[in-house]
């Protein structure tokens, strides 16, 4: 445990934020408490470890006479991962709403609220490399050596001196209709605390019948296009490298939709002879507007800063072999709380500060 002065608020804030909310169905007659579930939850996010191994350090750590070298796996590993095991995953989610909104709240009672603000939404995997018709494991991009994944969406805030996570909601698959309900959900979620001037999505969500939802939302958006044949084109068409134009983007197998947005497009940053380009349903001037293309290129490469939260998650994440959905996702909130925590934290002790340090131990 690193004793610092940020460490030892996040411990406080988890005590009287997030551990009040958790439960674990212990009965009258359980062999461990609550707290000791939660301070071998919070061991095991903060080291990024295995239960079994967390269990151990911190019985250790408290002096309990347990055997370092024992095959088996630990009792009270095995009593957390029982418990665990045994939520509904709704139980899990309305646990960890309570928290969030436990969190949430007090960011706005210190004021952290106050402008609208920008907004990311991003689908992020947790790869899994068990049997592939294990619930709710999803196929994904190859990536260190698995196709399967658990997928969250989660929507943050992209000013790094605010940057919480609003909400998560864990997926299916990446069909339209399910990336639409998540949208509607997230959307929903974040305007619960804060005031939304733009979205940010990347091309993963480059779909009809998206922007239809998020226009439904009245929500301002920036998305990532592809460079399709039909982008290209317009590309071709400009002697610009620089250009804003109206563009229709269609569908036109069933279900069918079409929707009129903005094509902005400028040159790669890198890459010569290559193009950067965005959608939005901004009401802008394509004659008179062009000038305002950089500076949205600009704007929209911030969403990065999802990345960086979702990193910091993934440190928080205990390690697990599971593939038990309610164990997994207890784990994914319970780190997207810590993390929520830490930034919150952050901005209490150090308000001046962006939080691009390392998160501490606690």
């Amino acid at each position: 445990m690193v004793e610092t002065t940020e460490a030892t608020q996040v411990t406080r804030a988890a005590s009287s934020l997030l551990f009040p909310e958790l439960e674990f169905g212990i009965g009258a007659n359980g062999t461990y408490p609550s707290e000791d579930f939660q301070r071998v939850l919070a061991r095991i996010a903060f080291d990024n470890e295995f239960v079994n191994t967390g269990a151990k350090a911190y019985q250790l750590a408290r002096g309990d006479d347990i055997s370092i070298d024992a095959t088996a796996r630990n009792p009270l590993a095995r009593a957390l991962l029982y418990h665990l095991r045994g939520l509904d995953a709704d139980a899990v989610d309305d646990q960890f709403d309570r928290v969030r909104e436990a969190i949430l709240e007090e960011a706005t009672r210190n004021r952290m609220f106050t402008r609208p603000v920008d907004v990311t939404i991003d689908v992020h995997d947790w790869l899994y490399y068990g049997d592939e018709e294990t619930p709710h494991v999803c196929t994904t991009n190859p990536a260190q050596g698995t196709d399967r994944a658990y997928k969250f969406a989660t929507v943050c805030i992209v000013d790094p001196s605010v940057r919480f996570t609003l909400g998560s909601v864990a997926l299916e698959g990446s069909d339209t209709d399910e990336l639409a309900d998540a949208l509607r959900q997230l959307v929903s979620e974040a305007r619960e605390y804060v005031e939304i001037n733009r979205l940010y999505l990347d091309r993963g969500f480059y779909r009809v019948h998206l922007a239809l939802v998020l226009e439904e939302l009245d929500v301002e958006f920036l998305m990532r296009a592809p460079q399709t044949r039909k982008v290209q084109q317009f590309i071709d068409d400009h002697d610009s490298d620089t250009f804003i134009a109206e563009y229709e983007m269609a569908r036109s197998n069933p279900p069918t939709g079409r929707t009129t947005v903005r094509l902005v497009v400028v040159p790669h940053r890198t890459r010569e002879d290559d193009h950067f380009c965005l959608v939005t349903n901004r009401d802008l001037d394509v004659g008179t507007d062009v000038e305002i293309a950089r500076p949205l290129a600009e704007a929209y490469r911030r969403r990065w800063g999802i990345e960086t939260s979702y990193r910091k998650i993934t440190e928080l994440l205990p390690r697990t072999s599971s593939p038990t959905f309610s164990v997994r996702l207890f784990y994914f909130l319970f780190a997207i709380a810590l993390y929520n925590l830490w930034v919150l934290t952050n901005l209490l002790v150090t308000p001046r500060r962006a939080f691009l340090g390392q998160i501490p131990y606690g």
